[in-house]
């Protein structure tokens, strides 16, 4: 019989708080270095926020992802980018903009100032990355953290989110993390916390299925945002196969994103993959089929 007990448990989060609060800190300084020759940015203009497992308590990997954005809302910036014209006519003010490629690295440079030889760090397409260890109570804690710097983003429902691309591959990613987190936060206390319960126990049987010690974060818990919140009946083994049945028996297509903004599964900016989930899901019912 299927134990919901041996699904429940996620990443031990010690000192969490305190790395949270310190990279905040740091990053703010190093944001302010950064921009302090450059009128154009003030301080009013940029927000710092988490989006990850660790904001919806759904954290069971076995590494620590901690995921810290920089929103850059800037309308001078801006409008120089957007006025190429204005850009071209007068060399002095070149620097009226800039891209947040010029941006990222120059707070990768920021950071190789800021954290000593024990914190590795390096860039990947949106982000700067670093792995960084703590040591509590003689128990040692990796945290991989990725910072992303981002532009600003109203879409024409007028609905606030982020935008940030790569130059050499011009690819575009918009996202809207406060809103996720707001509809995620809403969908649980309507199904009086069953909409967390499910997300945990499916992570961690897709994990024990798998063998597998890390899981991508925001698939599962966009899946399950899906599924209707009727079907969030009870903690059972019928209320679950309800659940995995719908996700079986309907268009992943048509699926939208936490955010409700876009398609989750075929947006051109951020979209996961359609294979991925469905293997996913046909690995997560053949194990609890085993159970019964």
């Amino acid at each position: 019989m299927l134990n919901f007990n041996n699904y429940l448990n996620v990443t031990d989060t010690i000192n969490y708080k305190y790395v949270k609060e310190n990279l905040i800190t740091i990053t703010k300084s190093m944001v302010n270095s950064y921009f302090a020759d450059k009128p154009m940015f003030e301080e009013k203009n940029f927000k710092y926020y988490y989006y990850d497992d660790f904001i919806f308590d759904t954290n069971n990997s076995e590494n620590n992802y901690i995921t810290l954005y920089i929103e850059i809302n800037q309308p001078r910036n801006v409008k120089e980018i957007q006025n190429k014209k204005f850009a071209k006519k007068d060399k002095n003010v070149k620097d009226l903009h800039l891209t947040l490629e010029e941006i990222k690295n120059g707070l990768f440079e920021q950071c190789v100032l800021n954290f000593d030889n024990s914190t590795l760090i390096w860039q990947e397409q949106y982000s700067i990355n670093l792995s960084v260890n703590e040591v509590v109570d003689t128990q040692k804690v990796n945290y991989l953290i990725r910072i992303i710097p981002c532009f600003t983003y109203v879409n024409e429902n007028k609905v606030s989110g982020v935008i940030y691309y790569n130059n050499d591959l011009n690819k575009i990613e918009i996202e809207y993390p406060l809103v996720s987190t707001k509809n995620f936060k809403a969908k649980n206390k309507r199904t009086n916390g069953l909409f967390y319960f499910y997300d945990i126990v499916i992570k961690n049987i897709f994990l024990t299925e798998r063998k597998e010690k890390n899981m991508y974060f925001e698939i599962f818990e966009t899946l399950l945002y899906n599924v209707p919140d009727k079907l969030f009946v009870d903690e059972s083994v019928n209320t679950l196969m309800s659940i995995l049945n719908f996700l079986r028996n309907n268009n992943i297509k048509d699926y939208k994103s936490i955010d409700e903004q876009d398609y989750a599964f075929t947006s051109i900016y951020k979209s996961f993959s359609i294979l991925f989930a469905k293997h996913a899901l046909k690995e997560i019912e053949k194990h609890v089929k085993k159970q019964l």
